[in-house]
């Protein structure tokens, strides 16, 4: 992931950590991949669940001692309560069912924060966008959609009214990280 990032990995989790505020002490992450969250959760006192659908990256996890759990979110109905729900890079996973998805994190999370890649190497030719592929799939199955800038957007502006929440982008690079607040 460092090679994709084009050494700038750490950034991007560091730009997820600031937004959690102080009064948020527990964390839900899903499609976690990495422990760097993990990590700085327990670094500041935060109690840490990730959900992600491989076994390798839930068993690296729970031997560091994190609550991690194998779970298809397409398949799970209720997600535990937490006071923040993070996603980092996996958002396009789901676009098909994003409104499910928002509903359920809503449904568990006081807030979300989102960090999803916007400029993707994925989408050009050659070894590189070969190797991209490869690297960033979840399933057994090579995934070609992504969102851009735009499109990521559109996405939220079209879920807005019916799921309910106000968001506020926090930054754009290589990734375009989102809070997301939900509306009564």
């Amino acid at each position: 992931m460092n090679i994709l990032y084009r050494g700038g990995y750490q950034a991007r989790w560091m730009a997820v950590a600031r937004l959690i505020r102080d009064s948020e002490r527990t964390v839900l992450e899903l499609c976690f991949g990495d422990v760097m969250i993990a990590e700085y959760c327990r670094r500041s006192g935060r109690a840490w669940t990730g959900f992600d659908l491989s076994d390798e990256f839930v068993a690296h996890a729970a031997a560091r001692g994190f609550d991690a759990r194998q779970q298809d979110l397409q398949t799970i109905d209720v997600l535990p309560d937490c006071d923040v729900c993070v996603m980092m890079g996996s958002l396009y996973h789901f676009a098909p069912h994003l409104k499910a998805l928002f509903q359920k994190i809503r449904r568990s999370s006081g807030r979300l924060i989102l960090s999803e890649p916007v400029r993707n190497w994925t989408q050009s030719g050659g070894v590189l966008g070969f190797l991209a592929k490869k690297l960033t799939r979840a399933g057994k199955r090579e995934e070609v959609f992504r969102f851009s800038e735009a499109s990521l957007v559109r996405a939220l502006e079209s879920l807005r009214p019916e799921v309910r929440f106000d968001y506020r982008v926090a930054s754009v690079a290589r990734d375009m990280i989102v809070e997301v607040v939900w509306s009564k």
